[in-house]
């Protein structure tokens, strides 16, 4: 019952048939942008595939061990020409390496296929991650545990909900949440019940996502599960601040941010908080959050997206010194930045530059944003940004009055989680 082919169906060989098209797709994109280096990458990652779908169909006898051999040869020199530095390297050279001369699966190969769909998520390139994910299964097969099954429905479940396979993802969030209750593993089979609660929130069912979420929070509280409190409490303030309530929903925030072990994690819950709070326009307590993500050990884009906040919110206070001193914070970061943050970095600073009448540099600082946004097709923010220049070209040279905070700032709410804020800043660091 629990094989991989309930979550994936019946995967044949893509020897006689053109298969794993993402990663060709990627290889054709990067090469009209020109980025080579890309491309090759791409490439590489489409013979790796060819390969380990050969094995999966692999004829033991001379011919096909030979045939197969000369294959993972020309693979291993290809890899060879790869960018050394580059992860995605690596994680290739990886899955060859476990890859043996005797054309036997091995542990290490269905370990190291999922290690680079994990990477392969973090650099949100999904429908790559799903094809290395069902390679993964596909080469462990029968060996697959329940534990194993639960894990890959899990993780296919997110993709295909990422991907808006609204059906897909349902389907392996059930069998997830099946498996782990015959197994008894509560805490996967929450996660499970979780992600059918995203799915409804993804389709715009709010309230059926807020009684899944609300049900996990009871249920996992009473087990005194805290990670699945956190990720209950998580889904409930993205709910929440759906259904235009917006103080149950930092609420939310704050409490998954407090019940998070994970530093990392929990360094981006409270990146979430932060926004929460800046937007009814509690700048103190939003000031503070920005802060102690800048000042943590949490990854350097995560770290600088907090001084682009905090570089962000001063302007909107008119604090024109601390605008200054975050600026050029920022500045360090911008050979480590996105196309995407790049654009964002751009557009908050000409913002900046217009909010205290330095129009020239806002023009300027708006047009390179405007520009980024038309080279790497950012419709959303070409848009938004050229709206920006509009409305600059009709005010001229005077200085933005700063934004005054909100009544919902001095709820008793905000001032509770502003002094937890406070009192987790000055705790010394674990």
């Amino acid at each position: 019952m629990y094989t991989p082919q309930r979550l994936f169906g019946e995967v044949g060989s893509s020897t006689d048939v053109l298969g794993h098209e993402p990663f060709l797709e990627r290889a054709r994109l990067q090469r009209e942008q020109e980025h080579d280096g890309s491309a090759r990458l791409a490439l590489a990652a489409y013979v790796v595939a060819r390969l380990v779908d050969r094995l999966l169909t692999l004829d033991l006898d001379p011919a096909g061990m030979q045939s197969f051999h000369w294959q993972l040869e020309a693979v291993r020199r290809h890899l060879s020409e790869l960018p050394a530095n580059a992860p995605e390297t690596a994680h290739l050279l990886g899955v060859v390496q476990a890859i043996p001369q005797d054309g036997q699966r091995t542990p290490s190969l269905w370990m190291s296929l999922t290690a680079y769909a994990y990477f392969l998520e973090h650099e949100a390139r999904l429908e790559e991650s799903l094809e290395m994910l069902t390679l993964a299964a596909r080469a462990q097969g029968s060996d697959t545990t329940p534990s194993d099954f639960t894990a890959y429905a899990l993780f296919a479940a997110r993709l295909n909900r990422q991907l808006a396979r609204w059906d897909g993802a349902k389907e392996c969030y059930a069998a997830a949440e099946e498996c782990a209750a015959r197994l008894g593993e509560p805490m996967s089979m929450l996660r499970g019940r979780l992600g059918r609660g995203a799915v409804h929130r993804g389709q715009g069912n709010y309230p059926a996502a807020r009684e899944i979420a609300e049900s996990v929070l009871r249920e996992a509280t009473a087990l005194g599960l805290a990670e699945a409190q956190a990720l209950a409490s998580s889904d409930l303030g993205v709910v929440y601040g759906a259904l235009g309530l917006p103080l149950e929903a930092l609420q939310a925030h704050y409490r998954a941010f407090r019940l998070t072990a994970d530093r990392v994690e929990q360094m981006r819950t409270l990146g979430d908080l932060a926004l929460g709070l800046r937007a009814i326009h509690a700048y103190e307590a939003a000031r503070l959050a920005f802060q102690i993500v800048a000042s943590s050990q949490a990854r350097v884009l995560v770290r600088a997206n907090a001084l682009l906040e905090l570089m962000d919110l001063e302007a909107s206070v008119g604090n024109r010194v601390s605008f200054e001193r975050y600026r050029a914070a920022v500045e360090e970061f911008q050979s480590s930045m996105s196309p995407t943050m790049l654009v964002d970095y751009n557009y908050k600073l000409g913002m900046g530059f217009a909010q205290f009448g330095q129009t020239k540099r806002a023009q300027a600082s708006l047009s390179t944003a405007l520009q980024l946004a038309e080279e790497h097709r950012l419709n959303a923010w070409y848009f938004k940004v050229e709206q920006a220049l509009h409305t600059l070209a009709n005010r001229g040279e005077s200085t933005a009055a700063p934004v005054e905070a909100s009544p919902l700032s001095e709820a008793p709410s905000i001032r509770e989680i502003e002094l937890g804020l406070r009192e987790y800043a000055a705790a010394p660091a674990v």
